[in-house]
């Protein structure tokens, strides 16, 4: 199964990718995590250490081929996965397979176009040759992974959204667009929620876009702190309200990803 998550810039995306992929790969799946932001932060949420994760390099599009099927094509790596990630990225903590995916070029090099491509050579890849994986994809904080198909072949997509009208706003601009797409599954987390307004607005907005709740995050100071010392979440603070309610996400998830299938 793979699974796309997305919203606007700080809604907490990242923290919430990384704490999923963490608790999967502890609850028996085999997990892959995505950076796709060109400003990546993925590895040191997931718990690689920031001189390794400073060191990942971003997957070139030469690692992808096309190879005709009975459908006409599909992707595929050039070489074995585990060798794209000892080479590209790491193994990180309870064994999540962490890749880097994109990165800028320099100040006025231009654009990263070709590199969404490649962020979707990847998933697409993951989907015929590791079907049976789960592979969680942090996407950048824009609608360009909407607009330019790079989430194409998720089979769900996640919409973080904070109580804010112009989160909220994000969401709504997000979800027709996830449907353009032909994405089965979308779903949303309400991140930072502080009182019950806060949830209610947020449910109010579901309910009027058509799309599941999949959990309500309290704010947690601990996300601020593990942040701060450069630590997982889930490494900082497994019982936390943040963390607890982030687990229970991901169980729905996988529970989902049982119940359909890979």
């Amino acid at each position: 199964m793979r699974v796309g998550v997305a919203g606007k810039g700080g809604s907490g995306k990242t923290t919430i990718a990384a704490t999923m992929a963490r608790h999967l790969a502890r609850s028996g799946f085999s997990v892959n995590a995505l950076d796709g932001d060109p400003n990546p932060n993925l590895a040191i949420a997931v718990g690689v250490p920031p001189d390794e994760a400073d060191r990942f390099r971003r997957i070139p599009p030469e690692e992808m081929e096309e190879r005709p099927n009975g459908d006409g094509a599909s992707m595929h790596f050039r070489q074995p996965f585990e060798k794209i990630v000892s080479e590209y990225g790491a193994v990180g903590p309870d064994g999540v397979r962490v890749l880097t995916m994109t990165g800028l070029l320099g100040a006025g090099k231009g654009c990263i176009c070709g590199q969404h491509s490649t962020v979707r050579g990847v998933v697409a890849g993951l989907g015929e040759e590791r079907p049976d994986d789960v592979t969680i994809l942090d996407t950048e904080a824009s609608l360009e992974h909407l607009s330019r198909g790079t989430v194409r072949h998720v089979e769900s997509l996640v919409v973080v959204v904070e109580p804010y009208y112009r989160a909220m706003e994000t969401m709504k601009r997000t979800v027709p667009l996830a449907r353009e797409l032909g994405i089965p599954q979308i779903w949303a987390i309400a991140n930072k929620v502080r009182s019950a307004e806060d949830s209610a607005a947020i449910r109010d907005y579901c309910e009027r876009l058509d799309i599941e709740l999949l959990a309500t995050v309290p704010f947690d100071d601990a996300v601020v702190v593990a942040d701060r010392n450069r630590r997982s979440l889930i490494d900082h603070d497994p019982t936390a309200a943040a963390t607890v309610a982030i687990m229970g996400a991901a169980d729905r998830i996988g529970g989902h990803r049982s119940s359909v299938g890979a």
